[in-house]
């Protein structure tokens, strides 16, 4: 998920094999939002589609439209994509691309009816209106003790794109705590971490071999070893820190002089109906994380369930590539979990050597 956090990381240095193993152990989720979270791929819809709000920005850096005017935008239909292990289950999630045609795929996200213009003069501005509702989302937010979904995330590390991580995720917000159980790839790995406890370290262990000869491993959250493959620590993982990310961005970064932001009420994420909002800047900031946002918030549930950063694009007019993603499928909120949910005893969890 999305964070102020996030740094750019080398490539990892060499060591022994079980160092290198435990180096690759954390793949895991970061904040986020979160998230993202988000689906765009290279264009196969037909032209007499609607443009994308990449074609929006390119006009509004030209001086033809402004956030002031915000334009809802629909989609073209694209293609899919499987996956082996679970391509059955899973969401469909981006190539890392977008385009003039960009779109969700269709089983991830489908329109129903045509998008129509989200603001008319007079009414609220689109950077308010964004605002307003990931204020509401915050809000929602407060009320939630815990939650249980599938966790599903990619993240664009040193210009490529590390595989979709689909994982089993439970949280707390108080004290704030993080369990996960990857799905694919890595069938069977677990982490857990708790805020205030285990010394601020990350409890998690491998499989197969690796977990007989290493057992159950203790890591700083920032650390090396567990930031391998990914852009955000453990401790800024979930909805909570990817509902405030994006608030704080928004709040910082949308402008209408300059920002184009487009909403469209009518998009799924599976069989749940959300709300995108889209933002793009046209102009290159440095303090800006990405060139274009999109966020889909569930419209029953009031959070959002789906984040997606891209980053800026090379050249004008070059497709930009997705930075990160995020999605929480299948989200329950308040189920009652209690501490045996984040604990390494737990003897529905598998860690130990044996």
């Amino acid at each position: 998920m999305p964070t102020d956090r996030f740094r750019s990381r080398s490539e990892p240095g060499t060591g022994s094999a079980i160092s290198r193993t435990r180096a690759g152990l954390f793949l895991l989720a970061g904040t986020l939002s979160a998230a993202s979270v988000l689906a765009d791929t290279p264009g196969t819809g037909p032209e007499d589609k609607q443009a994308s709000s990449e074609k929006v920005a390119a006009d509004s850096s030209q001086g033809t439209v402004r956030a002031g005017s915000s334009i809802a935008n629909r989609t073209a239909p694209g293609g899919a994509t499987s996956s082996s292990a679970v391509a059955a289950q899973r969401v469909a999630l981006t190539t890392g691309l977008t385009s003039t045609h960009s779109t969700l795929k269709p089983d991830l996200s489908a329109l129903s009816k045509p998008a129509t213009p989200s603001a008319t003069i007079g009414e609220e501005p689109p950077a308010a209106r964004a605002l307003r509702l990931i204020t509401a989302c915050q809000s929602r937010f407060e009320s939630v003790t815990d939650y249980t979904c599938t966790f599903y995330k990619r993240e664009r590390i040193n210009g490529r794109l590390t595989p979709l991580y689909v994982m089993a995720m439970k949280a707390r917000t108080k004290p704030r705590s993080i369990y996960f159980k990857f799905a694919d790839p890595y069938k069977g790995r677990e982490a857990i971490f708790v805020e205030g406890q285990n010394g601020g370290k990350i409890l998690a262990h491998d499989v197969g071999f690796t977990k007989l000869l290493a057992g159950t491993l203790e890591l700083e959250p920032s650390s090396s070893r567990a930031m391998e493959d990914n852009r955000h620590p453990i401790t800024d993982a979930g909805i909570g820190a990817l509902i405030d990310t994006v608030a704080r961005r928004w709040a910082a970064e949308l402008n209408s002089d300059e920002s184009v932001i487009v909403f469209d009420s009518d998009m799924t994420i599976g069989p749940r109906h959300c709300q995108l909002i889209e933002s793009i800047h046209t102009r290159r900031q440095p303090d800006f994380q990405f060139y274009k946002v999109r966020l889909f918030i569930d419209s029953e549930l009031n959070l959002p369930i789906r984040f997606e950063g891209y980053e800026w694009p090379r050249e004008p007019g070059a497709p930009a590539d997705l930075a990160e993603e995020y999605s929480y499928v299948d989200l329950k909120l308040d189920v009652g979990l209690g501490d045996i949910d984040f604990d390494a005893c737990n003897r529905q969890y598998s860690f130990g050597r044996f």
